[in-house]
């Protein structure tokens, strides 16, 4: 699991007024500080929400936050976002996500096999449930790392 998400771009928050927005720009700040993505990758991907809607919201508690690719993002990357408040995609209570997965891609194929894994573990009912129970960052990583 953790070939998907390298420790530095994993994070915790228990901050129970996270608009989903601040969710979006946590999540991608470890990508950003990294250089592996610029600003204006978080920013396309805010403004791909406001234009395309909800379609981000991939399943129960779960966002998976991308945009097109950039010639400027350097590789394939993802971070995770774990809140403990659920955070509503678009201020749409319809669309609440403690899961905020930030994907990076700078071409239309390199992230494939980081698509492919994602899947692979997005559809185990298990590690979402233990996923969704832990309490700090460091519970997180114990998960993550299992």
């Amino acid at each position: 699991m953790m070939d998907l998400f390298d420790d530095r771009y994993v994070q915790y928050t228990d901050q129970p007024d996270l608009s989903w927005k601040d969710a979006v720009r946590t999540a991608g700040t470890p990508l950003l500080k990294d250089e592996l993505i610029a600003p204006e990758y978080i920013d396309n991907i805010i403004q791909t929400c406001l234009d395309a809607g909800s379609y981000m919201n991939i399943g129960p508690d779960i966002v998976l936050a991308h945009a097109r690719p950039l010639p400027s993002t350097k590789k394939a990357s993802m971070a995770l976002l774990f809140s403990k408040h659920p955070v509503s995609l678009l201020d749409d209570e319809a669309h609440k996500a403690r899961l905020w997965i930030f994907m990076a891609t700078p071409d239309s194929d390199s992230h494939i096999e980081l698509i492919q894994k994602l899947a692979a573990l997005l559809m185990d009912s298990e590690f979402l449930e233990k996923v969704c129970a832990v309490n700090s960052r460091e519970e997180l990583l114990q998960v993550l790392h299992s």
